[in-house]
């Protein structure tokens, strides 16, 4: 196994891979995520703590949002 060693940061669920970095498609690999405590001990700013809806209630900042007609309902069968 080899290992490649890269600083990178998590933004939006995603960890960005090195341009340089030279994998084949469909390649396997095994994937460890080592946190940087040296970050930490800086005053680096810690993952957003809140929910996505915390993060976004309130923030629509169009239009009234209007709910369009939902036709009738379907009919099924009956069971038996």
């Amino acid at each position: 196994m080899q290992a490649i060693e890269f600083n990178s940061q998590f933004e939006h669920g995603q960890i960005t891979l090195p341009k340089t970095l030279h994998l084949a498609e469909g390649q396997q690999v095994r994937v460890l995520i080592l946190l940087d405590e040296t970050a930490a001990e800086n005053g680096a700013v810690q993952g957003d703590s809140k929910s996505v809806w915390e993060r976004t209630a309130g923030a629509w900042q169009g239009n009234n949002l209007v709910r369009e007609p939902q036709g009738e309902y379907e009919q099924r069968l009956e069971l038996k």
